[in-house]
């Protein structure tokens, strides 16, 4: 009990501040966006001797658990991804500037005008974890088993459908993928309806995912997520790591891989553990873990820790809201937008993204490693974010004055708006629970959006559990208008995967045949050009901001405790020359330093 009225006490103290930070101004100025420069450098070097062997300690920072998918065609958790990223590996490589490379496990060969792509090994001596030789008939396997009628992932998308003859296979009127013309057993070469510029991003419109197909074709697509092989230790991948052990939810714990393409890791153990944000800075402070990415809100609680290095990043994600506005139909495999929804109103939408201050959140709650931004592309985009569009910058007068103009009256004079017809306007808002800062942070939304005159209700009163959260929000609770969730972005920023009208992943649910042609052209092979693909990721950014089907709350560092026992570790995006992947890092004691 005690515990409890402390955190209400904390949290209430923490909105009255920025409550007050807010109270005087109308229009903040948003600040420059995110520049060149973090907070802290981008490596920690130790020049002691290693040690050889030894048990890294790896602190997942989370206020749940992990759900145990981890195979990369059906994870949708951040969580299980990281721990994926250990087991499995991509096909392909990617240089600092985002770009695949010819350095991975296979090669890529581009026929832009021929409209294909070849793929092939580099090695005929790949193995997977269980020993088994790695062909091209486990990369054409994945091709199409994501594109199987039974796939039960959310990988499946406009990106698979631009191979020829997968959108016949996937509703099945073919029985292969016409376009997946196997050379030999190390190449394929992949026919396409259209090149696009994506293709050569990681994560972009190439896919990268490769599964053991001795194991999974002997299991029905539409079992793989009850499979050993995708929650258990039989789990089997090209990772430097193998999973010796799982505590479901809470634990993994890898030893190195054998037959490892890149060879052994250098370490003899690496533990994974689950650990809540609200103890991350004791436990660092304690020596208890090696690696740990820190809150932002907790920066004055670790900043002067001495038996850490801190590392920072820009971050490849960000926090958002969004409106609830249709459903996903399983039938038709796409979003289909109710025109009728109670958010239906872009006019509405921008309102309530005016009404909060995103700048003076970033600063009082997450002391400046967080800021707001402008854009839905965010900033660690570089190459084709538009520092000048138009943002929601905080302007409650203007929210008032549009949703005036827009109809939205205070009829009974109680304070809040009532809908066009003067019928009661109240809005159901849920949000995913986190730390004590992002509780705070909620609360705060719901007192801005009251003082524009707009009732917004917390769904079920309280945040709500992150895994549950988001599997009220992919299967389209009906009582939920709007939500508050975040997204890491990968490495490609086309907005097909998220924004699609395929895309599972588009919870808003929100298509228009404008916004199709926008995305058809980023996607398109004219975006090849520099110039045009820029012209129109400048037009997305602004499409988006016109229609306020969702808007960017926070972008900004990422911040990583390193225990100063590690020898070597940095941020620095690529997998071409990783000195800080984990089979990479060595420690130079036994024990961490406490």
């Amino acid at each position: 009990m005690k515990k409890k009225n402390w955190l209400y006490v904390t949290t209430a103290a923490t909105v009255l501040a920025l409550a007050a930070c807010s109270s005087n101004k109308e229009t903040t100025a948003s600040k420059t966006p995110l520049g060149t420069q973090t907070k802290f450098a981008t490596e920690a070097i130790n020049d002691a001797e290693a040690i050889k062997g030894g048990t890294l300690k790896y602190a997942l920072v989370a206020s749940s658990g992990f759900k145990g998918v981890f195979i990369d065609e059906l994870a949708q958790d951040s969580l299980d991804s990281t721990i994926s990223s250990q087991i499995d590996t991509s096909i392909f490589e990617f240089d600092e500037n985002r770009q695949l490379t010819n350095t991975g496990l296979a090669s890529i060969d581009y026929d832009v005008e021929g409209k294909s792509v070849t793929v092939t090994l580099n090695s005929k001596d790949y193995k997977w974890s269980d020993g088994q030789p790695v062909t091209i008939d486990d990369y054409i396997f994945t091709y199409q088993s994501i594109g199987h009628k039974d796939y039960t992932g959310s990988r499946y998308n406009s990106k698979y459908e631009n191979v020829e003859g997968m959108k016949e296979f996937h509703e099945g009127k073919a029985d292969s993928v016409s376009g997946l013309e196997k050379i030999d057993d190390y190449s394929v070469k992949i026919h396409f309806k259209e090149m696009r510029p994506s293709m050569k991003l990681a994560g972009g419109a190439l896919n990268a995912y490769i599964m053991p197909k001795h194991i999974f074709s002997t299991i029905p697509v539409a079992e793989w997520d009850k499979s050993e092989y995708v929650r258990g230790t039989k789990f089997v991948g090209l990772g430097a790591f193998k999973l010796e052990s799982i505590i479901p939810g809470e634990s993994v714990t890898l030893v190195p891989n054998e037959h490892y393409y890149k060879g052994r890791a250098k370490l003899d153990k690496v533990v994974m553990e689950i650990v809540s944000p609200d103890n991350i800075v004791s436990e660092m402070k304690a020596g208890k873990y090696d690696i740990a990415e820190m809150p932002n809100a907790q920066y004055e609680s670790y900043k002067d820790l001495t038996n850490v290095n801190l590392v920072s990043t820009f971050k490849s994600s960000f926090e958002y809201v969004a409106f609830h506005l249709g459903k996903f139909d399983k039938a038709s495999g796409k979003n289909i937008t109710d025109p009728n929804a109670k958010m239906s109103d872009p006019v509405l939408r921008q309102a309530i993204a005016y009404a909060l201050d995103m700048d003076t959140v970033g600063e009082t709650l997450y002391h400046g490693l967080q800021r707001g931004t402008n854009s839905i592309i965010i900033p660690f985009f570089k190459d084709v974010y538009n520092a000048e569009q138009e943002g929601f910058k905080y302007n409650p007068e203007k929210a008032k004055q549009m949703l005036e103009e827009a109809g939205y009256k205070d009829v009974d004079g109680d304070g809040i708006r009532e809908n066009k017809d003067g019928s009661p306007l109240s809005i159901t808002f849920a949000a995913r629970t986190r730390d004590d800062a992002n509780e705070s942070l909620i609360q705060q939304y719901l007192l801005w959006w009251k003082e524009i005159g707009l009732d917004v209700q917390l769904y079920t009163g309280r945040t709500i559990e992150s895994n549950n959260f988001y599997e009220k929000v992919q299967t389209d609770d009906p009582e939920i208008d709007m939500f508050a969730a975040g997204w890491g972005t990968g490495f490609d920023p086309n907005p097909a995967n998220l924004f699609g009208e395929t895309a599972k992943f588009n919870f808003a649910r929100f298509v228009s045949e404008k916004g199709n042609n926008i995305i058809n052209n980023i996607s398109s092979t004219e975006a090849f050009d520099d110039a045009k693909n820029v012209e129109f990721y400048k037009e997305w950014q602004q499409y988006v901001h016109d229609e306020a089907f969702i808007f960017p709350t926070l972008v900004g560092d990422l911040v990583t405790a390193v225990n100063k026992r590690v020898k070597y570790y940095d941020t620095k995006i690529g997998t071409s020359n990783s000195k800080s992947a984990l089979y990479q890092i060595e420690v130079v004691s036994d024990t961490q330093v406490k």
